[in-house]
């Protein structure tokens, strides 16, 4: 028969149904762990992506009452609309740290702080990932 192969007196009928059972989950970790690291790379490119659009507009002299707080927030919200192709960033992910005065000096920055929790397919599974971004106050 053509299906069978003699070795020395035995049959190999099976020993490639083996081998793909020991190979397999290895390569299905391989396989999920990459999607996992590539969701990992998206969220922290729109995290830090939102806030520098955050930190931008932190960095305009802006009154730090309320109104322009929450401007800036809704600002870095729209700027990461799907981190990690899953839950969109929400206003309470963003923390406005520091805004410029009316009159800033030449070393007053404005900074803020982005989180945003990973729900990861096979590790890495209620990760916070933060991104902080500076910025000199313009003047």
């Amino acid at each position: 028969m053509t299906s069978r192969r003699r070795r020395n007196g035995r049959l190999e009928r099976g020993a490639a149904a083996v081998e793909m059972a020991l190979v397999m989950p290895l390569l299905i970790a391989m396989i999920i762990g990459i999607i996992d690291f590539s969701r990992i790379f998206n969220a922290e490119l729109q995290l830090s992506q939102a806030a520098r659009e955050g930190v931008r507009l932190a960095s305009l002299r802006l009154d730090p009452t309320s109104t322009d707080i929450d401007a800036v927030k809704a600002r870095a919200v729209l700027a990461a609309p799907n981190p990690a192709f899953g839950p969109a960033l929400t206003t309470g992910g963003v923390n406005v740290l520091q805004t410029c005065p009316a009159k800033p000096t030449a070393d007053q920055v404005a900074v803020v702080k982005v989180s945003y929790v990973f729900q990861g397919i096979f590790w890495m599974n209620g990760s916070a990932l933060t991104q902080r971004a500076v910025m000199r106050c313009s003047g």
